[in-house]
């Protein structure tokens, strides 16, 4: 603690058997010790306070880490990396979805309904082939026929 060596030390209790005397000499340690003592104690309960609030600033920087890992919900993360692993797979089936239902669109008449479009398709098929040719011959014969 202090660097002091013997001679110091003798030196120290020289001077002070001269200045206080031997016969009071002793009560003089006695307060001393106590002063020490006392020192020591104060020096104690500062050191335990100081060490007090070390404890409590690592049990709230532990406090705060806990509630920061209660707050993440690993069923969340979970469900975010499945949905960001189907991403793709759901852009994929979009896009072979909309190339199913792409013919049919192409297939509807642009003004119309789906509905009259076979209706016209089945009176097409009903008029005979013969009829329509005959009557273009004899137009164009310019005759009767």
């Amino acid at each position: 603690m202090f660097d002091i060596g013997w001679t110091e030390i003798l030196i120290i209790a020289v001077v002070a058997i001269i200045v206080v005397g031997p016969k009071d000499l002793p009560r003089m340690l006695r307060s001393l010790g106590r002063y020490a003592g006392q020192l020591r104690r104060t020096a104690g309960e500062f050191r335990s306070q100081f060490d007090d609030a070390i404890r409590e600033s690592e049990l709230d920087e532990l406090r705060s880490t806990l509630s920061d890992v209660s707050d993440l919900n690993p069923i969340n993360q979970i469900k975010d990396s499945v949905n960001e692993s189907m991403a793709p797979l759901k852009e994929t089936a979009e896009d072979i979805k909309s190339s199913i239902e792409a013919p049919d669109l192409d297939a509807k008449p642009a003004g119309g309904d789906v509905s009259e479009k076979p209706a016209r398709k089945k009176k097409t098929a009903a008029k005979p082939k013969s009829k329509p040719k005959a009557e273009t011959s004899a137009a164009k014969s310019g005759g009767e026929g």
